[in-house]
């Protein structure tokens, strides 16, 4: 499928906006960290230590938030 013709999620309405831009580059650079810093390390690597509680709710937190920002986006097809 080309990249054009793929879903997208939309936060708030594409209205060219500086508030349009920085919620939808925050909430993909947010994605991205979540990803790469707290579920990438956790999935592939063995042997790592077993958090502390208040960093693991911390961490769940985090993809809470990512979560409802999906859950509420708008799909574009």
């Amino acid at each position: 499928m080309r990249r054009s013709q793929r879903p997208l999620g939309r936060s708030t309405p594409r209205d060219g906006s500086d508030t349009y831009r920085n919620v939808h580059r925050g909430a993909m650079a947010f994605a991205e960290g979540c990803y790469a810093a707290i579920r990438n390390p956790n999935s592939h690597e063995d042997g790592l230590p077993e958090l502390p509680e208040h960093e693991a709710l911390e961490q769940l937190a985090a993809f809470s938030v990512l979560a409802r920002w999906v859950d509420s986006a708008t799909v574009i097809t």
